[in-house]
């Protein structure tokens, strides 16, 4: 389903100030949400065709993409993440370059092939089911782009633990991890590359087309 909400110019700057306290205690923890970012955006090169955001979380990479210029679809199964999200994406006038829905990313309402990359970033430790999850991305994946999986490591799992504890809540994270998405992808017929930064994962997978194996 689409998500269009109406949003006032006082949520919006609300918001903002609200994100922009949050990264401030990050970074001075050691994660930087955007130099991640940086790192994925480094390590693909620029995209080409569709492209699928899964687990819109707040937005961090919705933003970050509609930033460097892509337009994108996002997909959540949260409506108050899709809500911040939207708050985000005004803030900076890019609400226009991504088209959010209201999703489960276990049943994805979408075309087979219909995108040419798909990405999901902090969000697989909120999963429990890799092959429903990587069954459904393979699906809607053309095939002539990347899959991108990134999350956080021991490091960064321990900060967010720490921060989301010291403002009375707990933070859930399965046991799914890179290795259970690398081995899931690599059987299923992709070519992986991985990297690492201080507190996060990094994933890439492209099928083994010609316009995959120019970027891996």
């Amino acid at each position: 389903m689409r998500y269009v909400p109406e949003l006032t110019d006082k949520e919006i700057k609300d918001n903002h100030d609200i994100l922009e306290e949050r990264l401030k205690v990050y970074r001075e923890k050691g994660l930087d949400f955007l130099k991640t970012r940086e790192l994925i955006l480094n390590k693909t090169g620029p995209f080409r065709g569709k492209i699928l955001d899964v687990g819109s979380g707040k937005g961090m990479m919705a933003l970050f993409l509609a930033k460097a210029g892509y337009d994108l679809v996002s997909i959540d199964n949260d409506e108050t993440m899709l809500r911040l999200t939207a708050l985000n994406l005004a803030y900076e006038g890019l609400l226009s370059k991504v088209e959010l829905h209201f999703m489960d990313a276990y049943s994805l309402q979408f075309d087979d092939n219909s995108f040419d990359n798909v990405t999901m970033v902090e969000a697989l430790h909120h999963m429990d089911d890799i092959d429903g999850l990587l069954a459904e991305m393979d699906r809607v994946f053309s095939g002539r782009g990347k899959i991108i999986l990134a999350d956080f490591n021991k490091k960064g799992l321990e900060i967010v633990d720490h921060i989301h504890g010291r403002g009375g809540h707990s933070h859930r994270a399965s046991s799914i991890g890179r290795d259970d998405a690398d081995n899931w992808l690599k059987q299923n017929g992709y070519r992986t590359e991985r990297y690492d930064d201080r507190c996060h994962w990094i994933l890439i997978a492209g099928k083994g087309t010609k316009d995959a194996k120019e970027k891996l």
